[in-house]
């Protein structure tokens, strides 16, 4: 299932950055998430994978210039309580932007592009959703993630799935 906003509950804050909409932007995100959660957390792979496809799309997605033509920043945000990490990612928006839902695209063996927001959906186990912010107009689009998955939820979550 797809939230347009996140349940609301008490999460408490690892880390925030400003990024630059530029091409660097997703290797500066999953160098913050590794560094917010450590390298040896049991959702730190999830966490800086999907990371770097949210602030992917941002990047990709988003009108980067801002007032005065300065560059438009994307901002991740880490949180997390006792059973879950919330990951959000906040950017200026496009103009074709009506995030009340990001469709999800079949995923095509063959494509290059296309699987970033099915990825989020199975890492977050549906736990994802955007929306657009009433002052600004930017679109966030967060997720929440096991903060303890087992090993067999691991196992799960990056088996790949073949279709016949």
């Amino acid at each position: 299932m797809t939230y347009c906003v996140p349940p609301s509950t008490k999460f408490e804050k690892l880390g925030v950055i400003h990024l630059a909409c530029c091409p660097r932007a997703p290797y500066l995100a999953r160098q913050a998430i590794t560094r917010w959660l450590g390298g040896a957390h049991a959702a730190v792979e999830g966490a800086v994978l999907v990371a770097s496809e949210l602030v992917t799309n941002a990047v990709k997605y988003a009108d980067a210039s801002g007032p005065g033509n300065e560059l438009g920043q994307v901002t991740l945000t880490l949180s997390q309580n006792t059973a879950l990490i919330r990951l959000g990612v906040t950017d200026p928006g496009s103009r074709c932007s009506i995030p009340a839902c990001i469709p999800l695209q079949a995923p095509n063996v063959s494509s290059e592009n296309g699987r970033g927001l099915a990825i989020v959906e199975n890492l977050s186990r549906g736990r994802w959703g955007t929306y657009r912010m009433p002052r600004t107009g930017y679109r966030h689009v967060w997720c929440h993630l096991d903060r303890d998955p087992s090993e067999a939820q691991l196992e799960e979550l990056y088996c790949a799935r073949v279709a016949g």
